[in-house]
């Protein structure tokens, strides 16, 4: 059953209100603005309908107030007077669903009401298909690491290390949280394109000749077929061909040099390279975190974009890596 917060200082307009709604809605009775934002500070509501004209605290204003604390409730204006001021302020600041006059026709109001909650089911399920969506697609995420990680006799704890050591870096060179975030779970699929590479080569004990290395060099931009067109793993396509590329132009598939390689792919590298020198292989033990990010300042500029050499020296400095690097 929907809330509904009735908001007016006239008590013979309340009961009017609470008179039409009470038969299939939970309403709640706020006499006057005071009043309706303390009933806002404490309980969740779908759709409030709030005078306007209302003294110390107008109908705007709670409207306003119930935006920021609820801004998925549904915001009606009941307003007795022309005043287009009030109105535009109420529309622009409140982002009020719609004004109504008084007096109001009760069967119109109903209807408004009806509607609004109607409008108010589909966002709440659009957003709940978009959660389930956006949780497939972080599931196929893993899925295919998981099946590349197989290929590569890789470690789980590698993805995650690579992936929340992309976000922190990527905050740490500006980026956006939430963008950050989803950097760092599209740099688990950086190598997926090794699917594509046979085991012979990935597992081979041996150095790899020449034309075997040809081969291997071909995963970055497997990876990105692998990967296809969705929009949602563009980053992840960028990472995939782009994350050995050197700053200095030295790298593969193409050459980028600075900033023409994605700013993705160039951090991708350096914390790839980072969780590799300290973390133990069947061929060497781990370097300490001092020892590898002192070979990795001296590869800035010819491997890793220095501004980024400088923002992990800063993550190990407060403690940042570390952190990461214990909990996975």
């Amino acid at each position: 059953m929907h809330t509904l917060l009735l908001v007016d200082d006239d008590p013979d307009v309340l009961a009017t209100l609470t008179r039409s709604f009470r038969k299939g809605y939970k309403t709640l009775s706020a006499n006057g603005g005071e009043e309706g934002i303390a009933f806002l500070n404490v309980h969740p509501v779908d759709l409030i309908i709030c005078d306007q004209r209302m003294p110390n605290i107008s109908g705007d204003q709670v409207l306003s107030h119930a935006l920021q604390i609820q801004p998925h409730a549904i915001r009606i204006l009941l307003t007795g007077y022309a005043d287009v001021e009030s109105l535009l302020t109420c529309v622009n600041d409140a982002h009020i669903y719609k004004y109504v006059t008084k007096p109001w026709d009760p069967a119109e109001l109903n209807l408004t009401v009806v509607r609004a909650l109607e409008s108010l089911v589909l966002k709440r399920d659009l957003d709940t298909a978009r959660d389930q969506l956006e949780t497939a697609y972080k599931d196929a995420v893993v899925m295919l690491c998981l099946a590349a990680e197989g290929k590569d006799q890789d470690t789980s704890s590698h993805l995650y290390r690579v992936q929340h050591y992309t976000e922190a870096l990527a905050v740490a060179m500006g980026v956006a949280n939430e963008t950050a975030a989803h950097m760092g779970l599209m740099s688990m699929l950086h190598d997926i394109g090794k699917l594509a590479t046979p085991d012979a080569i990935l597992k081979k004990p041996d150095k790899l000749t020449e034309e075997e290395w040809d081969i291997m060099r071909e995963h970055p931009l497997a990876g990105v077929r692998i990967l296809g067109n969705n929009p949602f793993y563009e980053t992840a396509r960028e990472i995939s061909a782009g994350h050995h590329e050197n700053y200095d132009g030295t790298g593969y598939p193409h050459r980028l040099r600075g900033d023409n390689i994605p700013l993705s792919a160039r951090i991708v590298k350096i914390v790839d390279v980072f969780d590799a020198l300290t973390t133990k292989r069947p061929y060497k033990e781990p370097w300490p975190m001092e020892e590898a990010i002192t070979h990795i300042e001296s590869h800035a500029g010819i491997m890793f974009d220095p501004a980024m050499v400088e923002e992990l020296k800063n993550l190990f400095i407060d403690g940042t890596l570390t952190r990461i690097k214990s909990a996975f």
